[in-house]
């Protein structure tokens, strides 16, 4: 079992990260239909959004496509909840049923993503709003395992924040500090489910990440990535609250 999700961690990484894209909901859709424990897939997740994002982020932040002052307003709102939920003790069927409602809305944000690239605004602003909202996606990070930039890259296109290359260096660093703060509070209260599985799933992220990244051109157009993997992870959300409502 551990060889076939291995594999699709493989893959997954190598397209994602051809295209542009981290892939941390995809990890989750795909941890979500084998028979792992609630605390495996949490604690996997994260570690996978760390080591995703943070080459990403790193050249991000080399080319200068960081906004540190509205990013750090952002993850003042965002880290504490996630530190919060990621104490949380988990309960196998309220985790799924969450982790289902949040990868329905993913996939269907994923969609919306590409709709809502329009016109592009220079000037970088957080409507008073957006607060709250990283607030939520900080308690839903800790919780799930889901980095959070699925939900805030289309809503940062939609009103216009910035440039598309700002946005994405946003959502990089906005996933990266935020599983970082949710492994490091399971670190501190010794609630991680660690085993050899873990190590070679992180390996086979690593792997395509790396290749996918050093490629010329995408495998497939953003547009196709977006497409594919929205609907895989909706069927995903569907059977995971199909069973478990």
């Amino acid at each position: 079992m551990i060889i076939t999700t291995a594999l699709l961690f493989f893959l997954v990484a190598l397209i994602y990260s051809s295209a542009g894209f981290g892939g941390g909901s995809s990890y989750l859709s795909i941890l979500s239909q084998f028979p792992y424990s609630s605390a495996f897939i949490r604690f996997t997740g994260l570690s996978c959004n760390t080591l995703v994002t943070t080459a990403g982020t790193f050249n991000f932040y080399k080319k200068g496509w960081i906004a540190w002052k509205p990013l750090l307003a952002l993850l003042a709102c965002s880290i504490p909840f996630c530190l919060w939920s990621s104490s949380w003790r988990l309960e196998t069927n309220s985790y799924f049923i969450t982790l289902g409602s949040c990868l329905l809305v993913a996939g269907l944000a994923m969609l919306f993503q590409h709709q809502s690239r329009a016109e592009e605004n220079k000037v970088i602003r957080n409507p008073w709003w957006l607060y709250f909202v990283c607030a939520a996606i900080g308690l839903l990070s800790g919780y799930t395992g889901i980095g959070g930039g699925v939900y805030l890259s289309p809503l940062l296109h939609l009103i216009r924040w910035g440039t598309a290359k700002h946005i994405a260096a946003t959502c990089s660093a906005f996933i990266l500090l935020n599983s970082i703060a949710g492994l490091l509070v399971q670190f501190i209260n010794n609630t991680i489910e660690w085993h050899t599985d873990q190590l070679w799933l992180l390996i086979a992220v690593f792997l395509g990440g790396l290749i996918g990244s050093r490629m010329s051109s995408s495998i497939f157009s953003q547009k196709t990535v977006l497409y594919i993997t929205s609907g895989v992870i909706i069927f995903a959300a569907t059977r995971i609250l199909t069973t478990h409502l």
